[in-house]
């Protein structure tokens, strides 16, 4: 979700609200700072406000003039534990002040579980919600097929939003409800005074061997339902949540809680050993980090009620290993034994509370002088994708500009990863260290809104995730103006328009006309660097008598060509009628409509003499204040009617093309 100024002249992107990033041994986090500016200001600064009992220094700085010139900031910004308000703040030369901010930006403690089921959770066996300083991605990423297995993809991760963990929640990727993960984050964040964060990676029926076959590039077999899970999972989730969640959170460590159905197998010590010694060690190569693992001893069930011993004693082994960076956790198999006929732990009403007694052995476990000894994985760098067009076509390529704040030397080798409106990875159509990146959008791209997120391949890094962008199939070219407005304000008309990075443009050129046809120049524009970078610029009209205006900026490059950005309008009131296509008679198969801002949109049909539809292209988009109208195809000259219809009723008008 975005966060979006008030009058919309901001944009940020990253962080999250409720988002915690994972400190380090001294308390310390960098928090990755993403937003765009929509209009020129003088000067532009942050701040981390100190909330809910943070007793440390509020942080205060101000964003680089060449941001603040390009409408692109990003800060990384070294804050102590606790939960912070983050404020953005900017000047414009009239002295307008505009602002943005995040309610919440934690920095703290963030955890991975991985096991099997009785890590995973189960609803409705008394999970408990959390107090507001534990959060996670309420999501799954996971479904029950018709044959009983569950799917889940091999691919990059959505953006998440945090939220506070309610009992029913999710924990994202796989873990479904709060179980005894919330309760021990609450204890946790009393004993240290600081938010907490979970993942959930853990899957149902996933004993060693599922584990040792996905790392190892097979598809594990489920043997209670006798089919393999797809996309070399349970592994996948794993090392996909570190790559691009973790990546740049950081994490404390993963909490591994596994056994129970190993000791059902009767599998062997060393075979549950070497299984899970591959696991560990698979995962950190594909990942790209050493994480910390804390491996709880759990190997009891209501089918097998002692502990089993060649499992129990692969696990100590694990946690004891020298130079593994593993460490040993708590001992679950003291823990409701007989197992309720759920076989997991529970909460039972007016009984033994097991989710309970499994949080409070964890939080046994995770001792003071343990948290001392596990050093945290932190991101060296953050990654901050720049600004996008507004508009492309399926196969179009653009550029795409990016900021990178840290320790990495450069060059650092980038991805350019695409996603659907709705977070899903559609493709990667971007790779190199080129800045800005050529970005090629997929040939067979469905239309629709789309986003970027740059990030790191060596190591793997996730970035921030850009403004949405629209593609169609009807459009010709790669509209690189990202926004473009005009606001009435005291006579006078202000223009605002954001350019996204643009290789060889070296003017741009403001035009203006009160006809609709012909356009003369009002102001130029010298473009830095050619166009490499984006760019925020203004211009302010004083010459505002017309009832109808409209505004546009001709894009001059150096190889000759031009590119136009949409056309902006100012219109009187009454200086159109409303819902009445013009220009008619229509001379360049295209035709506009003033809409007063209908939502939504109009539904237009045209329809020749003869009864037979035409199919149009419509958009608010090429027009800002205006539809746009055009035929998909060329039309011979005649008569034909056009059909408008809105959620209030149905008209229609009769239109004159002419060649």
């Amino acid at each position: 979700m975005l966060s979006i100024s008030a009058n919309g002249q901001i944009i940020l992107t990253a962080p999250a609200n409720n988002q915690i990033v994972q400190r380090n041994l001294s308390g310390f986090a960098s928090i990755a700072i993403t937003a765009y500016a929509y209009r020129p200001y003088t000067s532009v600064a942050g701040r981390l406000v100190p909330i809910k009992g943070n007793v440390h220094r509020e942080k205060v700085w101000d964003f680089e003039e060449e941001q603040v010139r390009q409408g692109f900031l990003t800060a990384s910004v070294q804050a102590e534990t606790g939960w912070y308000k983050l404020k953005i703040s900017a000047v414009a030369e009239n002295g307008d002040i505009d602002s943005i901010s995040v309610d919440r930006v934690g920095v703290g403690e963030v955890f991975l579980v991985a096991g099997n089921s009785n890590a995973m959770g189960l609803p409705g066996l008394g999970a408990k919600s959390t107090s507001d300083q534990v959060v996670s991605f309420n999501a799954v990423n996971k479904q029950l097929n018709a044959e009983n297995i569950t799917v889940a993809p091999n691919e990059p991760m959505r953006k998440p939003t945090f939220e506070v963990l309610k009992k029913d929640n999710f924990i994202f990727p796989s873990g479904e409800t709060a179980w005894y993960w919330g309760e021990l984050g609450d204890s946790i964040s009393k004993r240290f005074k600081t938010p907490v964060l979970f993942l959930n990676a853990a899957w149902a029926a996933a004993n060693s061997d599922s584990y040792y076959d996905a790392a190892t590039g097979k598809d594990a077999f489920n043997p209670y339902v006798g089919k393999n899970w797809p996309n070399r999972q349970p592994y996948s989730n794993i090392v996909n949540t570190i790559r691009h969640l973790n990546s740049w959170l950081g994490i404390r460590a993963v909490l591994w809680s596994h056994g129970e159905n190993d000791a059902q197998l009767k599998f062997t010590e060393q075979n549950y050993f070497n299984n899970i010694q591959t696991l560990i060690t698979n995962a950190r190569a594909d990942a790209g980090y050493n994480l910390p693992w804390v491996i709880a001893r759990n190997s009891a069930s209501n089918i097998i009620k002692d502990p089993y011993l060649p499992v129990i004693n692969a696990q100590k082994r694990l946690s004891a290993l020298k130079n593994f960076n593993t460490f040993p956790g708590p001992n679950l198999d003291t823990i409701q034994i007989p197992r309720p006929v759920s076989e997991h732990f529970e909460n039972v009403p007016g009984g033994i509370q097991g989710l309970t007694l499994a949080a409070s052995a964890w939080n046994r476990a995770l001792t003071d002088s343990l948290f001392r000894k596990i050093i945290p994985i932190q991101p060296t760098n953050s990654i901050h994708t720049g600004v996008v067009p507004s508009t492309a076509f399926p196969g179009a390529s653009f550029y795409l500009g990016y900021n990178i704040h840290g320790q990495q030397a450069w060059p650092l080798s980038l991805r350019a990863e695409l996603f659907d409106e709705g977070g899903k990875f559609i493709d990667t159509v971007g790779i190199g260290s080129a800045n800005p990146m050529l970005v090629k959008l997929p040939a067979n791209l469905a239309n629709g809104n789309y986003s970027i997120r740059l990030a790191g391949t060596t190591p793997n890094l996730a970035g921030s995730t850009s403004t949405l962008f629209y593609v169609n199939n009807a459009y010709r070219s790669v509209q690189v103006v990202n926004a473009i407005s005009a606001v009435k304000a005291n006579q006078v008309f202000n223009l605002k328009w954001l350019v996204a990075s643009n290789p060889g443009m070296q003017r741009m050129v403001l035009e203006k006309t009160t006809n609709g046809d012909i356009y003369t120049d009002l102001q130029q524009y010298n473009v830095p660097d050619n166009g490499t970078g984006s760019g925020v610029y203004a211009y302010t009209d004083t010459n505002t008598d017309s009832k109808i205006i409209f505004y546009r900026v001709r894009m001059e490059y150096t190889d000759g060509r031009n590119s136009y950005s949409p056309v902006v309008t100012i219109l009187e009131p009454g200086a159109l009628p409303r819902l009445v296509a013009f220009p008619n008679p229509v001379t360049r198969q295209a035709f506009y409509l003033e809409t007063d801002d209908i939502d939504p949109v109009p539904q237009l049909s045209l329809y020749d003499a003869g009864g037979r539809a035409h199919p149009l292209f419509v958009s608010d988009r090429e027009i800002i204040g205006l539809l746009a109208v055009r035929t998909l195809y060329p039309l011979p000259a005649g008569i034909y009617i056009l059909r408008i219809a809105t959620e209030t009723g149905t008209h229609t008008q009769r239109m004159v093309f002419i060649n």
